[in-house]
């Protein structure tokens, strides 16, 4: 069962604390780096996302799932819109 799509990353991160979340120890480290450092999802790949993590691709797009999104691209999409609104230019 997926999440419904968060709106903000505040939203995100309560959505996590709020279920209760618990994903696989590879997954978590892919939500953990996307929480804390967003601009490495929002402009990298799938692909450089994993190899950061030392995950698969794949494992990638579970996260990107399991929190709410339908795709890595929509995840980081997600990711772009918030780093332009910390950026200011929204």
């Amino acid at each position: 069962m997926t999440a419904a799509k968060p709106t903000s990353i505040s939203e995100l991160k309560q959505f996590i604390v709020a279920t209760g979340l618990r994903l696989p120890e590879q997954q978590e480290r892919v939500a953990r780096l996307a929480l804390v450092h967003p601009e490495i999802v929002a402009f990298g790949t799938a692909h450089s996302l994993a190899d950061r993590c030392v995950v698969s691709p794949s494992t990638v797009v579970r996260v990107a799932n399991a929190l709410g999104f339908e795709s890595f691209k929509e995840f980081r999409q997600f990711f772009r819109q918030h780093v332009r609104a910390v950026a200011g230019t929204a």
